[in-house]
């Protein structure tokens, strides 16, 4: 730029140099002081400095936008390279990722076609589980009942002190006799105690004898002279005959126990619980069976014991 400015002519009337001349300091005062021309007026001097002011700026400007340009060229040209490879390598990167959710697609209609074929074997599989479980319960009933059935002879005898041949069958047979005041021998086939396991506060409990009636109707009038002489005394100790349910039953009807006590002594009631787990209540000429010990309660509680108190 200093170059520039130094090769700058200056101009008078835009077409012929300035003269070049030796040039001496003047003082003032100095009578060889030249006196101003007309050329040399304050107007043109003015002029003259305008048009070199004029002609700096626009060679400045020339000069700011050269330079402003090959700095910017530069720029631009390297921001062009980093985002043509910038370009390049999204460019890379989806093709990459195109081939992964092409792979993906393929995998999902493996799947969904996996999924299809797996829906259809456990609808098969869900049909076949119910007719497994309806067979199930059919087969469960028919073992209870059929256990059911064997155990109808059968009555256990709780109350008789462990001693030796306590639970034999002959034994069993005269404390039978002898409680019940029978006036003929009942025939056991077999007896023996269970084998449960005592818990610690019941070591003076003796353990329940299993007795099998030869004749079910021996085994039905033992337990029906059984409810009738109810409490039943044996060597001094009180005993209890009662029927041997499959464990199933005895825990159905053994849900009936609050129910039944709380009807026992009740006047005008008359109950029942029938096999294998059906309570019967009589009352006010109505009779009502029950499976579930929840509703008869409720029953019992909102006609019977009402009714009952009334009448008292």
């Amino acid at each position: 730029m200093a170059e520039k400015l130094q090769k700058y002519k200056y101009k008078s009337g835009g077409s012929s140099s300035r003269p070049t001349r030796t040039t001496r300091q003047i003082r003032p005062g100095d009578p060889d002081q030249p006196s101003p021309t007309r050329s040399e007026s304050p107007g043109m001097t003015e002029r003259m400095k305008a048009d070199i002011l004029s002609s700096l700026k626009g060679e400045i400007s020339k000069i700011i936008r050269e330079e402003l340009k090959s700095a910017l060229a530069e720029d631009f040209n390297s921001l062009k390279s980093e985002l043509q490879a910038v370009r390049s390598e999204i460019s890379k990167n989806m093709t990459a990722i195109q081939t992964e959710v092409d792979h993906m697609k393929a995998d999902i209609q493996d799947v969904k076609g996996g999924l299809s074929t797996w829906s259809d074997e456990v609808a098969a599989q869900e049909v076949t589980i119910t007719s497994l479980q309806r067979q199930v319960t059919t087969l469960t009933d028919r073992c209870e009942d059929m256990e059911g059935r064997m155990r109808r002879c059968n009555i256990r005898i709780a109350g008789i002190q462990e001693q030796p041949d306590s639970s034999s069958p002959n034994t069993v047979a005269k404390v039978i006799k002898e409680v019940l005041q029978l006036d003929r021998d009942i025939k056991i086939d077999r007896s023996h105690r269970t084998a449960a396991t005592r818990k610690p506060g019941d070591r003076e409990k003796p353990r329940v004898i299993i007795a099998k009636v030869h004749n079910d109707g021996d085994a039905a009038e033992i337990l029906r002279r059984a409810r009738e002489r109810a409490p039943l005394v044996y060597n001094g100790n009180r005993i209890s005959i009662f029927p041997d349910y499959t464990p199933s039953v005895a825990k159905a009807r053994a849900a009936f126990t609050d129910i039944r006590r709380t009807l026992r002594g009740r006047k005008g009631v008359r109950y029942g619980l029938l096999y294998p787990a059906r309570l019967r209540i009589s009352h006010n000429n109505e009779d009502e069976e029950f499976l579930d010990p929840g509703k008869a309660m409720e029953y019992v509680r909102k006609k019977v014991i009402p009714s009952t108190e009334a009448a008292d």
